[in-house]
């Protein structure tokens, strides 16, 4: 029997609210462990971005999960007969533009509760609230999203390249990494003072970008399968959106083989990295200064990440020519 849209949607909350409150404890959380467990005025705009980003990463792929669930009649949509979008819903409620929106509300809300509350009270309000308003919003754009799935049309191809795709996800999750640890630029075992060699401000760092690695392979677990199956029946990809394995010896080796080599080649690098700075004299922004030290886990997690979603989207391949089969020869759909 296939379920009623309000029954499933339902379901489907039980498990999101409780995931959002999850990754938004982890982000907030960590930046207030960075932050010497304080949170001030100054951390408006960094809070703000951190929870903007949250809500990005959330709705930015919810069109192409609802085409899926729409096209393959996974449940009853009638609840959506006779309703269309308008031209300025489908604007606003474009990812880019709601996230732009939410972080100026959302900076606003912080201000008024350092008015309400001290300092050292904001982050039960904010760890409380934050995850339902991402929810909140969540829930508008999902039902604005199902209504323009039905109208959809796309003239030429949206995505072409499964590396583009996934150098914009990186960025904003490097972003997303920039903003988490920025209050460590303020903290003395990062300093590159200590003389030419600074153990401690080596081993800081080789341990930051461990973790930092960490948190980004752990959400990248999530698989992006329907999400291509959902863009494919929306025609924003095409079957040559991902046709190779960039370096298919290296995806050969056994996980924890290519962890270790990374993990040597990371320690090496930021040893080199920090000793260039400290005999040169070169004064770096930290953010900088941990990007560069980073850059061999970043192309780590380009390669892994490929690998993954290249496996999700010839498995998105494989259901859409089965579900084309399937179509044509039953008439239960």
């Amino acid at each position: 029997m296939i379920p009623d849209y309000l029954k499933f949607i339902r379901v489907q909350d039980k498990k999101i609210l409780p995931f959002l409150f999850v990754v938004v404890f982890i982000m907030i959380g960590f930046y207030w462990k960075n932050n010497g467990y304080k949170i001030n005025q100054s951390d408006v705009y960094y809070l703000s971005g951190i929870v903007s980003i949250l809500l990005f990463n959330s709705i930015y792929e919810l069109k192409a999960f609802w085409a899926y669930k729409c096209v393959t009649k996974a449940m009853d949509f009638t609840f959506f007969t006779g309703k269309k979008p308008g031209r300025i819903e489908k604007w606003f409620s474009h990812p880019f533009v709601v996230s732009i929106f939410f972080a100026a509300v959302f900076g606003l809300f912080i201000k008024g509760v350092f008015l309400l509350y001290p300092s050292m009270y904001v982050m039960i309000p904010l760890l409380a609230i934050s995850p339902i308003f991402i929810y909140a919003v969540f829930r508008v754009l999902r039902t604005s999203y199902i209504k323009q799935v039905a109208t959809a049309a796309v003239e030429k191809v949206k995505y072409k390249h499964l590396y583009r795709y996934i150098v914009a996800y990186v960025i904003l999750g490097l972003a997303l990494n920039l903003l988490t640890i920025s209050p460590l630029k303020h903290d003395a075992d990062f300093s590159l003072q200590a003389g030419v060699f600074p153990t401690e401000a080596v081993v800081a760092m080789f341990i930051l970008c461990c973790i930092v690695l960490m948190m980004n392979l752990l959400f990248t677990r999530l698989s992006k399968r329907y999400i291509f199956l959902g863009r494919l029946f929306l025609k924003e990809i095409d079957f040559y959106f991902s046709v190779s394995l960039p370096w298919p010896a290296f995806h050969a080796k056994p996980f924890w083989w290519r962890m270790i080599l990374l993990l040597f080649i990371e320690f090496v690098w930021i040893i080199l990295v920090s000793m260039l700075l400290a005999w040169s004299g070169w004064q770096l922004w930290f953010e900088i200064y941990f990007l560069i030290c980073f850059l061999p886990c970043i192309g780590f997690n380009y390669l892994h990440i490929y690998a993954l979603w290249h496996r999700d989207f010839m498995m998105a391949c494989d259901m859409y020519f089965r579900w084309g089969t399937i179509d044509k020869q039953t008439h239960l759909w």
